[in-house]
């Protein structure tokens, strides 16, 4: 029975007869589409596969994503839209003609395009944005005939196997069974990371060391467990000697509130109040694990606009944060539950490993870096002295 972030209702309780699953090309988050697939077949749920955004990626590499679908079903059954433009929409409705009578659910990732395809569908006008979580609730729309389309929410975990906040445990019967899967887990999701970020990092740890050798300087933010991600990336490259500043939403005083309750997300005037010390040619990193966290891709934004050079590590591009970013850092640890400790973990080695190479590339020596960190004492009045 699985369930969508944000509703503790199980899919099935729309009782759903079919489903169409739509993918989005340009960021297909496959093992989560593989887990719709396998809640389809769970449910008993016969399906057909609707690829968005084909337009978005290369030619070269559309073979190599049907392939990782690997999908039990026929190619000439998946049906191909750019940006749905130009989507097969008659062979749909030939789809929905055989439904008929039936209840048709769309499922997939947040922002590959479900309400906009029932918007094209239903000639209707649901709100469409490209903010994570826009659609919170079941949707249900009768095209008549008995034929209802139902839009959903796109992420999915499972409330019903144990905990599951973010490792699924269900195979696991004694605590070291459940330890090795948390381990095993998180260098999973590391070793996913790695394929899709090397690339970018090595093209960034360039364009970096270019701005710091200009005499710019590197600004990071982020908010909840990505601001921890944030300030271990600034904390780092301290100890490396780069002019590095963390700003983030989050506080000691009223941690870990922050960090599971997202506050502060909303709050215009900290994305204002970090745009105050950027220059052009800084180059300012977001991170943020759905790529909607407000005042973080609005200070990219705002930093893009000052033509400082922007940066996002995300799990997400094909968000605002994405849409905002000179370069894209892309984290592959999905599926996670409603925490993301895989995604985290995956973002502190991508961390790692910029400020890491970025010092080795520039000729730290240990000696030099110890020096970083020796503490500074300038001495000061006496207490009680006005």
């Amino acid at each position: 029975m699985r369930v969508f972030k944000k509703i503790s209702t199980p899919f099935t309780k729309a009782n759903p007869d079919k489903s169409i699953i739509l993918v989005n090309a340009s960021d297909p988050q496959i093992n989560t589409i593989k887990c719709f697939i396998q809640a389809c077949e769970d449910a008993m749920i016969s399906f057909t596969i609707c690829v968005n955004k084909i337009d978005l990626i290369k030619e070269s590499e559309r073979t190599e994503f049907l392939n990782s679908l690997k999908i039990k079903l026929n190619l000439k059954d998946i049906n191909y839209c750019s940006s749905l433009k130009d989507i097969n929409i008659e062979k749909l409705k030939a789809y929905l003609t055989l439904w008929k009578g039936k209840r048709i659910i769309i499922l997939g990732i947040f922002n590959s395009g479900k309400t906009s395809l029932i918007n094209k569908l239903c000639n209707t006008n649901y709100r469409v944005a490209d903010i994570p979580g826009t659609t919170l609730e079941f949707t249900e729309t009768n095209i008549g005939n008995d034929t209802i389309i139902i839009d959903s929410v796109g992420q999915l975990i499972d409330i019903n196997k144990p905990l599951m906040v973010s490792i699924d445990f269900s195979d696991c019967f004694t605590k070291e069974e459940k330890i090795n899967k948390v381990f095993e887990e998180e260098i999973r999701g590391i070793i996913q990371s790695k394929e899709t970020s090397k690339a970018s990092i090595s093209e960034i740890i360039k364009v970096i060391i270019d701005c710091v050798k200009r005499g710019n300087k590197i600004i990071i933010t982020g908010a909840g467990a990505s601001a921890l991600v944030a300030k271990e990336i600034a904390g780092q490259g301290t100890e490396c000697g780069l002019p590095i500043i963390s700003i983030t939403n989050d506080g000691a005083e009223i941690q870990p509130i922050t960090f599971s309750k997202g506050l502060g997300e909303e709050e215009g005037g900290i994305s204002r109040y970090i745009e105050m010390i950027i220059n052009s040619g800084d180059c300012v990193i977001g991170v943020s694990a759905s790529g909607g966290t407000g005042f973080v891709y609005d200070t990219l934004k705002r930093a893009k606009s000052k033509g400082a050079i922007t940066i996002s590590i995300t799990e997400n591009p094909d968000t605002p944060m994405g849409l905002y970013s000179n370069y894209i850092i892309k984290s592959d640890a999905k599926p996670e539950g409603p925490s993301s400790s895989k995604i985290q973990t995956s973002h502190l080695v991508i961390g790692h490993t910029l400020i890491l190479v970025i010092a080795d590339e520039m000729g730290l020596t240990a000696d030099e870096s110890v020096k970083h960190m020796l503490p500074e004492i300038v001495e000061t009045k006496k207490m009680g002295i006005k």
